[in-house]
């Protein structure tokens, strides 16, 4: 049997592109950019396996951030809402426990 879970959530990730290296004043400079300049630059193709339904929040724009290095580190996050999918397994009934999962992969890897 299985029973729908709504979740709202933060989802940063983490990666370095040799090719967004910039000059600056200092080594650690960063500039915080607009979620739009995610389609401009390569992004890891997340998606969550057990996805039923989700949606990004856009008020009152898109909640994305990107952050990037001046040495091409990348933090991107995003606000979204996910309905996933989840096993049950009620054999147990009503002395059961069930452990429902996120389960987030990429198409590449």
């Amino acid at each position: 049997m299985f029973i729908d879970y709504t979740l709202t959530l933060y989802l940063h990730q983490y990666w370095r592109d040799e090719r967004l290296v910039f000059s600056g004043g200092d080594d650690g400079d960063e500039l915080t950019l607009s979620g739009d300049f995610s389609e401009r630059i390569w992004v890891p193709d997340t998606f969550f396996a057990n996805d039923k339904n989700s949606f990004l929040h856009e008020v009152t724009e898109k909640n994305k951030m990107i952050r990037l290095q001046s040495n091409g580190s990348v933090s991107y996050g995003m606000r979204f809402t996910t309905t996933l999918a989840c096993m049950m397994d009620l054999h147990y009934y009503p002395l059961d426990s069930q452990n429902c999962t996120v389960e987030i992969e990429s198409c590449m890897y």
